[in-house]
């Protein structure tokens, strides 16, 4: 890599003017249409050669602090959705439900992406009424459980007659 130039244009720009070249850089812009923009927005004529010494100087630590950057966002949201999964879920599903929104009222949208977004949507919905379903199950189990253990003491319960058993397994069950 060579050294740049002491005095190389593109790193003597205003800060602002360097942030928006370099992401102009970053976004994907090639050199050649960069190099017109230069021109055009900042009255500065460059070469094709002083881009690309401006991307080895300036784009490439920024890129690579926005990679650690987003390992470590990637990393942390890891971690709480691990520590957190119910609220994970509603913010994801939240967001979801954001983006499906502003697809469905732009005419440029593609039909299939509102289509996707809906259908990630209804499945949560889905997924929320069958573990409501199984939260219902569960404690009617647990209800079963209680009754079950009341008639048992009840039937072996020594000191009442079987007319006062019967009657109590009926009082058990609401009969």
């Amino acid at each position: 890599m060579r050294k740049p130039r002491s005095d190389s244009k593109l790193l003597h720009l205003p800060e602002e003017q360097q942030a928006q070249l370099a992401e102009w850089l970053l976004s994907g812009l090639p050199y050649h249409k960069a190099k017109a923009l230069v021109e055009k927005e900042f009255q500065t004529t460059t070469s094709l050669a002083a881009l690309s010494a401006f991307w080895d100087e300036v784009c490439t630590p920024a890129l690579l602090a926005r990679r650690r950057q987003a390992v470590t966002t990637a990393d942390e949201i890891a971690e709480e959705a691990r520590s957190k999964p119910g609220k994970f879920d509603e913010a994801t599903i939240e967001a979801i439900k954001n983006k499906a929104f502003e697809l469905s009222i732009n005419p440029q949208s593609s039909p299939g992406e509102v289509k996707s977004l809906f259908m990630l949507i209804l499945k949560s919905r889905d997924q929320e009424l069958k573990s409501k379903d199984i939260e219902i199950k569960l404690r009617r189990l647990e209800l079963a459980e209680q009754q079950l253990d009341k008639v048992k003491s009840a039937l072996t319960n020594g000191t009442l007659s079987m007319t006062q058993r019967e009657a109590r397994v009926k009082e058990i069950f609401g009969l």
